[in-house]
């Protein structure tokens, strides 16, 4: 065991293992568990105020209180420095977003490819015969044809929005690493 992580041993001599982070460039505090919460202490660490981050598998409270930092102390012993920075977290979540944007398109290639076999099928220009026994089964036809148009539109437009996202993701992680708003990120971290 590490000095700077705290065993508790619980009912059934499982121990549960907390590592409690603190990251300098976005002010956050980060509490890792090698195991699912108790009630108490999930309560505990819900009113200081920290969320669960699924795709990190960890607790982040959204900026430095010294009652966060109390509660850390109270469960881990000891705050580390962060092992990820800033720009590496946003890399993943780019690299995540490009992914849902990479899965969106060719999704909406499907559909747009689905229904052009749907549209090839019938004749360009051929009208609805209205009253004739294939009316009903044109119009289902027709029916197919606009959702499914509407669904690769759908999907091209969350293809873009997810890509957009990714983006937006990297540029926020380097506008962080500017010198004049670390600058004046330290001195609001100060202030308090």
């Amino acid at each position: 065991m590490t000095p700077t992580t705290a065993q508790i041993m619980t009912e059934n001599t499982v121990s549960q293992t907390y590592r409690a982070t603190y990251s300098p460039d976005d002010n956050k505090l980060r509490l890792y568990a090698s195991l699912r919460l108790d009630e108490e202490t999930y309560s505990l660490i819900n009113k200081a105020g920290f969320r669960w981050a699924p795709k990190q598998k960890l607790f982040v409270a959204p900026a430095w209180t010294p009652g966060r930092e109390d509660v850390l102390l109270s469960l881990a012993g000891d705050i580390e420095d962060e092992d990820s920075t800033l720009f590496d977290r946003q890399e993943q979540r780019a690299g995540r977003f490009s992914d849902y944007s990479d899965r969106r398109a060719v999704e909406s290639e499907q559909a747009l490819a689905h229904v052009d076999s749907l549209a090839s099928a019938v004749p360009l220009g051929q009208p609805i015969l209205v009253g004739h026994h294939s009316e009903r089964r044109a119009r289902r036809h027709a029916q197919k044809i606009e959702s499914g148009m509407k669904r690769a539109v759908m999907l091209f437009e969350r293809a873009e929005y997810w890509e957009q996202r990714a983006q937006a993701s990297l540029r926020h992680a380097k506008y962080k690493e500017r010198p004049d708003v670390r600058y004046r990120r330290i001195k609001k971290i100060e202030a308090e």
